[in-house]
């Protein structure tokens, strides 16, 4: 099955109020070429949600969003055994549901939508003490800088992976346009060779989020969202 592109300009699910990702998608799939479907948002985020899960049904969705709140609805939509997140942070803040972009991993646990073995959080440098205490409890992998080699064993079992890239696990010499820049963070190749160990038809559903073009320099941050997006089309 080929990937849907979806379109989803949500920012709502930033609690600071920081706007910037809903230019994101436009702009990204205008650096591809090509239109995608547009999901209605609204700052409603139970309807949005729903909207998401409508559109993502049934389909292969590689989401350009938006922040990174989306993941959750998508998540719910596309039922994976396991999820690679790659973010700067952890995201497991709150109890807050519907989830704000603090918030996802705690309530894709809560919710029971994937076991928490089965969830690998990759790039993450900037972090509370909760949420390191939430990620012991639960038995979830963060992986600072992965092995290949390793992650590709945990990988390999699994039938049904999302993934999840959210734009400032990339160090902001590369990616400066997010409103979260954290330094050291990965590089493309990096990246890219983890995207490479999983097999085109074990993947679900990818989003590509948090790009604020707002903040970006010379459209360094969609160039490099789209040559992202572009690997699985």
């Amino acid at each position: 099955m080929k990937f849907t592109i979806l379109k989803i300009p949500f920012e709502a699910g930033n609690p600071t109020g920081a706007k910037g990702p809903a230019l994101a998608p436009d702009l990204i799939c205008k650096e591809l070429g090509i239109d995608g479907e547009e999901v209605k948002v609204s700052s409603d985020f139970e309807e949005t949600n729903r909207n998401i899960i409508n559109a993502a049904n049934g389909k292969r969705p590689l989401s350009i969003g938006g922040d990174h709140s989306i993941t959750y609805a998508l998540v719910k939509a596309t039922k994976p055994e396991a999820l690679l997140y790659f973010d700067a942070h952890l995201d497991c803040e709150d109890d807050f549901l519907p989830p704000s972009h603090e918030d996802v991993i705690r309530a894709i646990i809560n919710e029971n939508l994937i076991k928490p073995e089965d969830i690998i959080i990759i790039g993450a440098r900037r972090f509370f003490t909760k949420e390191l205490a939430f990620l012991k409890k639960h038995n979830i992998k963060c992986i600072r800088k992965p092995n290949v080699s390793e992650l590709q064993n945990i990988i390999s079992k699994f039938k049904r992976i999302y993934c999840s890239i959210d734009i400032d696990v990339f160090d902001p010499s590369i990616a400066p346009g997010t409103n979260y820049r954290e330094s050291d963070g990965l590089n493309y190749h990096e990246v890219s060779s983890i995207l490479e160990t999983i097999a085109p038809e074990q993947i679900v559903g990818v989003d590509i989020t948090e790009v604020s073009p707002k903040q970006d320099i010379n459209n360094k941050t969609i160039k490099l969202a789209a040559r992202i997006a572009k690997r699985f089309l």
